[in-house]
């Protein structure tokens, strides 16, 4: 996979910037620091990972626009793949397009990396001097370790991670320690075992009454079961006895109901033969009356059939019922079309007016008028609007950029002839620094003078103020001739500062020449600065009417393209040359109608002569019945001979309407004689079934057998009652112990049972009392010994301090585990890929080094790695110098990213990672490069200029 193209639309400092990327060699892109190579970097990890909304925030252009661009690449699976993301489009997912035209979303992309994400690619493809700098940190044994990790995952979070866990470890245990966590908690948990160990000798005697107290609770428990079974057999006893007087008369009446022998009758038999006799009767007599109905209607239907032709008959019917509708729509249909007939010529003349073309209406049929011709024809005069306006629009346009230049040379002008030159600029510059130079000069010498006179003034004073206090009249003269001196020698000072001064005021420039020269150097810039705001004005202009003349010229293409296909159009329809293009569709229109009302005017003359036809045939019909029935006929009067067959065939309805009927009413009389015979025989039925259960042939016996039934019921009835208030008032397992169903209990023997219990339940209560006093005395001896609180709070804290103990054992147990997976996946790494990746990096090192070291090794015993010298010395890490152990970080980077390559192979991207390197090294790493080009796309960032002469044949990309 390359990248072979990328387009940034906005990006931190970059805007509207592309880059080529195509040639297979090196790609070399060199900038001064703050030049934009890091955003670059960036911008490539951006398209290819994304970056979360916050991060993208930081890159939003600060001139405005959209953030995001483009990057293609050259895949060998998929050929040519442009990814584009947008920051505002679907928070920053990214947009795969392919050769084909098909789009794929973020998750395809993920899939086309084989799932590799941003850390995992910096980790592989990518390094830099930051890289190379964190190496100074490490030393000895870590140096090798951080090296190995590198070379297993491309980067050192294999050993920050186990050194992390060693740390978190050594925190909680270890087994000579004092100052671990598990180490300060287990002699804690000893100590607290020890205090717990004397307070358990006081606790045999706790022991000792607490077994007592389980014994007390045991017979308290037990006696109180006793009593409440005692007390449950009395309340049975006193209820059996409750409910003796039931159970004597439940046996009474069962004895009696067992004596009678059982009477068979059926249920609800009595209602039963009610119902059916109801029923019975009233059938009985409606079975009469339907059989003298029946023979009157025969008598009648016989008499309507007498005499009539069937045939004859139904062929009137057809002839009225079909002719007749017929002839009449035909008659009305006919006025009709006569009508639309007359009304269409009448269009089709005042049609003909409206077009003004050279066309003869017979001809229309010729010109095909499909229904995209009118879109044609509106696009057309679109399109010529379209460029009429366009035209306008570009000579405005034009007129507009012509009167800007105008303007603009004639101020060009006007500024050259009323600026100053740059001489006489700094002429004036000069003199008012010379001005103020002075201006300085002269406060200086004022302040001077003012201090040298405060001075003698003070001295004078002190002097005077010394010889006042002073005894002698000499000495006050002395102080007096002191003070006279410091004020001579203070007035010769200030006549010298004046004189300064006055020299310092004849050279000063005069404060009107100096307000001059600060006005024409302010014009001077003001003008100078517009003149520049004009020159870009002026490009802009420019670039406006190029692309002013582009618009023209592609207008011309579009009215050159316009008036071919006027002609086309014109070719095929000959009479659109008499109109312009404005009115096509109008005529369209009008065409249309015309050419639709043509061929309506010709289906009405086709329908007008079809209904004619129709007519014709229905009068022939009729006038052949009415010669059939001997009728006049008379085709002048043709309404009047349809009004005599209607009347003719209502009379034949009438009468064979008759005989429906009555045909009908005989078919209801029949099937109601048949359904009342049905049920008649079915109630007869009944009565004998009820008759035969009973065991009886007359109805006087069936109602004995019935009282005689009823009473049987009634006792049992009264015994079910009984037996249902003994299950309510006794229990199932009551009335199993006193066998209530097969006997009456003895009243004597309950009394006795009742009496025995209650004595009983004396008992019981004397010895719970006793067993509760002995409880309390036991409890209070508990108590005391339970006061003392300091074997609980022991124990809790004893139990508490357990439970950190375990759970500082499970943590560091846990990160054991951790531990212990992580060695046994580099354990695993090691024996798959660390072989393959040891000789590509030797064979880089090698190379890199000039072949002062012949190999790289891990050693066995402690998995640090080991280079070999071509003196056959072996050396670590840490014995190395600065450069020579860059060489090899370098050569772990590119082994990894090419074994990597294997299965995704993804573009180098290195930024300045080797600006430590001298000279010799610089070369054989630009050779290892180049040489790594021909398999993988390299790309460098880099602020060196020399690199360019280094290479051999580098794609150099400059950024500005």
């Amino acid at each position: 996979m390359k990248i072979i193209h990328l387009f940034i639309f906005g990006f931190g400092k970059w805007k509207d910037y592309s880059l080529d990327l195509t040639d297979p060699s090196p790609h070399l892109i060199i900038g001064e620091n703050e030049a934009g190579k890091s955003t670059l970097y960036e911008f490539i990890l951006f398209m290819l990972f994304g970056l979360p909304p916050k991060q993208r925030l930081s890159f939003v252009p600060k001139t405005g626009g959209s953030m995001g661009g483009r990057l293609v690449l050259s895949t060998e699976e998929y050929g040519r793949v442009t990814i584009e993301r947008k920051h505002e489009h679907e928070n920053g997912k990214a947009i795969c397009r392919l050769e084909t035209g098909e789009e794929k979303d973020e998750s395809w992309l993920r899939n086309l990396l084989d799932g590799m994400g941003r850390r995992v690619f910096e980790s592989t493809y990518s390094f830099n001097a930051e890289d190379l700098m964190e190496l100074k940190n490490i030393s000895g044994h870590e140096l090798g370790e951080a090296l190995l990790n590198i070379g297993l995952t491309g980067s050192d979070q294999i050993y920050q991670t186990e050194k992390w866990l060693q740390k978190q470890m050594d925190e909680r245990f270890k087994p000579n320690g004092k100052k671990p966590l598990i180490n300060e908690q287990l002699r804690v948990v000893e100590e607290l075992q020890q205090k717990k160990k004397i307070l358990d000798a006081e606790e045999e005697n706790y022991l000792r009454l607490q077994q007592t107290k389980d014994t007390l609770n045991e017979r308290i428990r037990t006696l109180g079961e006793n009593w409440q079974e005692t007390i449950n057999q009395i309340y049975i006893t006193e209820q059996v006895l409750k409910v003796r007087s039931i159970i004597v008369d439940y046996h009474l009446i069962k004895d009696e109901v067992e004596k009678q022998n059982r009477i068979s009758f059926p249920e609800a038999g009595v209602e039963r033969y009610q119902q059916v006799k109801e029923v019975l009767l009233p059938l009985q007599s409606e079975q009469k009356l339907l059989e003298t109905n029946i023979e009157e209607l025969e008598a009648s239907i016989q008499h309507l059939e007498n005499g009539g032709d069937p045939s004859r008959e139904e062929e009137g019917e057809k002839l009225l019922e079909t002719g007749y509708p017929k002839y009449e729509q035909a008659v009305s249909e006919l006025e009709r079309l006569l009508q639309q007939i007359s009304r269409m010529d009448e269009q089709v003349e005042e049609d003909k007016s409206h077009i003004d073309v050279p066309l003869d209406i017979d001809d229309l049929e010729e010109y095909p008028l499909p229904f995209y011709i009118e879109e044609t024809w509106r696009a057309l005069k679109k399109e010529k609007d379209e460029v009429e306006r366009e035209g306008a629009y570009i000579l405005e346009q034009s007129t507009d950029i012509n009167r800007e230049f105008e303007k603009i040379e004639e101020r060009k002008h006007s500024i050259e002839n009323e600026r100053v030159g740059e001489e006489t600029a700094k002429e004036y510059e000069e003199k008012l620094q010379r001005s103020y130079q002075t201006a300085a000069a002269s406060d200086q010498h004022i302040t001077e003078l003012r201090n040298r006179r405060l001075l003698g003034g003070v001295m004078a004073v002190f002097s005077l103020a010394i010889g006042g206090f002073l005894e002698g009249m000499v000495l006050f003269i002395v102080c007096l001739a002191i003070a006279a001196l410091l004020a001579l020698y203070s007035y010769s000072c200030h006549k010298k500062i004046l004189k300064t001064s006055k020299q310092n005021m004849k050279t000063s420039i005069p404060v009107e020449e100096m307000e001059q020269a600060r006005a024409q150097l302010q014009k001077y810039e003001a003008q100078k600065n517009e003149y520049h705001h004009l020159r870009e004005q002026w490009k802009q202009l420019n670039q406006e009417e190029i692309r002013l003349q582009e618009k023209t010229h592609h207008l011309q293409q579009r009215k050159r393209r316009l008036e071919s296909t006027l002609d086309e159009q014109r070719n095929l329809y000959p009479f659109l040359a008499y109109l312009d293009v404005e009115h096509w569709e109008k005529l369209y229109h009008l065409l249309s109608q015309l050419k639709e009302k043509k061929r309506t005017q010709k289906r009405l003359l086709q329908d007008k002569e079809k209904q004619s036809s129709a007519m014709n045939q229905i009068q022939k019909n009729l006038e052949a019945f009415c010669r059939k029935e001997k009728w006049e006929f008379y085709e002048e009067n043709i309404e009047q001979q349809w009004n005599r067959l209607k009347e003719w065939v209502q009379e034949k309805r009438y009468n064979r309407q008759k005989i429906i009927q009555a045909e009908e009413q005989l078919r209801t009389l029949y099937k109601r004689a048949k359904d009342n015979n049905v049920k008649l025989s079915t109630y007869v039925a009944k009565q004998q079934e009820l008759f035969k259960e009973v065991g009886v042939e007359k109805e006087e016996d069936f109602y004995t057998k019935a009282k005689q039934r009823e009473k049987q019921e009634d006792l049992e009835k009264q015994l079910q009652d009984l037996e249902r208030q003994l299950q309510r008032m006794l229990s199932e397992r009551e009335q199993q112990d006193y066998l209530v169903w097969t006997e009456v209990p003895e009243k004597a023997a309950l009394s006795a049972r009742l009496e025995r219990l209650q004595s009983e339940k004396q008992t019981i209560e004397a010895e719970q009392k006793k067993t509760h006093q002995a409880m309390a005395d036991n409890q209070s001896a508990i108590q005391q010994l339970e006061h003392s609180d300091e074997r609980s709070s022991i124990t809790h804290k004893l139990h508490k301090e357990k439970a950190e103990l375990q759970k500082q054992s499970e943590e560091w147990a846990a990160y054991q585990l951790a531990w212990k997976a992580l060695e046994k996946t580099k354990h695993a790494y090691k024996e798959k890929y660390m072989p393959l990746i040891l000789r590509k990096a030797t064979n880089y090192f090698h190379k890199l080094t000039d072949g002062n070291y012949v190999d790289v090794k891990i050693s066995p015993d402690d998995d640090r790695i080991k280079v070999i010298s071509k003196r056959g010395f072996t050396y670590f890490p840490i014995e190395l110098s600065r450069g020579t152990k860059d060489q090899l970080y370098v050569s772990f980077r590119l082994a990894l990213g090419e074994t990597m390559a294997d299965d995704l192979s993804l573009p180098f991207l290195v930024d300045d990672a080797f600006v430590h390197f001298d000279q010799k090294r610089l070369n054989m790493m630009i050779q290892l490069f180049e040489q790594l080009s021909k398999k993988h796309q390299v790309v460098l960032f880099t602020w060196r200029e020399d690199l360019e002469e280094v290479f051999q044949s580098p794609q150099v990309l400059r950024l500005s």
